[in-house]
């Protein structure tokens, strides 16, 4: 008798998976996370010259905006879904009296550095049903990268400081004291965990552990249907 109770259970959780992802095959998410951009954040304490710097300076500040991340996921049974995602860093240094190898005086600098991922992503689900769903994936893309900065000096230096840094070969344009350019590569990541939780039929709360890039953890909401 123990044994057939557990059969059933066992049968109805299966059957609860399955109807779910045939009423709800589509979920869209929305999440912030931490990435390699995170620790980017607050005042940068001045460097002064010496026999071996490169770069000096004599105060700065960096920000970050918020790891943005967009996802659309559609079953295709009740263990894999496929589908997309698009995210988006970006993280700026505001560095004062920049003097560069102790001859190019740059003035005050504006470093941007901002990241935009796409990529396609797969998912297999377990322990599916009611109102939670747990998944492991992989995503795979590319990851369009873009570098701007400015220079309050009258000189116009940026380019040939940033082209001896070792920036030869990142396409670039120059206005000016004004510099822009980016590159593009690939992006891989693994997603170890995520988790879904209902509070209504349709809209829920998210979470995700990862490896690789766009990001390492997020949380979010996502909406099925």
């Amino acid at each position: 008798m123990k044994k057939s109770l557990i059969v059933f259970h066992f049968l109805l959780f299966a059957f609860g998976a399955i109807a779910q992802n045939q009423d709800y095959q589509n979920v869209v998410s929305v999440q912030s996370g931490v990435s390699l951009f995170s620790p980017f954040r607050g005042t940068i304490t001045g460097s002064q010259e010496s026999s071996d710097t490169t770069v000096s300076f004599s105060s700065g500040n960096a920000s970050n905006f918020p790891q943005i991340n967009i996802a659309y996921d559609r079953g295709i049974n009740k263990w894999f879904s496929i589908g997309g995602a698009v995210s988006y860093n970006k993280g700026s240094m505001d560095l004062k009296n920049v003097v560069y190898k102790k001859t190019e005086n740059l003035g005050d600098v504006t470093l941007n550095v901002s990241r935009i991922t796409i990529g396609a992503r797969a998912l297999f689900h377990y322990g599916n049903a009611n109102r939670v769903d747990m998944y492991s994936g992989v995503r795979l893309g590319v990851g369009i990268w873009g570098v701007n900065a400015s220079s309050s000096a009258v000189d116009g230096k940026l380019d040939e400081v940033f082209n001896e840094a070792g920036g030869s070969g990142i396409w670039r344009t120059v206005l000016g004291n004004k510099l822009r350019g980016g590159f593009v590569m690939p992006q891989v990541q693994v997603i170890l965990f995520g988790l879904r939780g209902y509070i209504t039929e349709s809209i829920g709360l998210n979470g995700e552990l990862a490896v690789g890039s766009p990001y390492f953890a997020s949380i979010g909401i996502n909406y099925r249907f």
